[in-house]
């Protein structure tokens, strides 16, 4: 998947085959609900600035890389 230098929409990222399946493995509790139409359209640079100082670095690179290679 082309992440568009962290340009990409969530809504997106979860429209993209596999995406959403990867996402809820990695982060359940907040890959559980749906999430509503104004969240869609962050970007997953914005979303990672909101999370980025609760997870470790290594689990967001872990989880951008497997992105990049759906």
């Amino acid at each position: 998947m082309d992440l568009r230098n962290q340009q990409i929409t969530v809504g997106e990222v979860l429209d993209y085959p596999g995406a959403r399946e990867l996402l809820r493995r990695k982060f359940p509790l907040v890959f559980r609900k749906q999430f509503s139409p104004s969240a869609k359209s962050v970007t997953l640079e914005q979303l990672i600035a909101l999370v980025g100082g609760f997870l470790p670095q290594r689990t967001l690179n872990e989880t951008l890389q497997a992105l990049e290679k759906l």
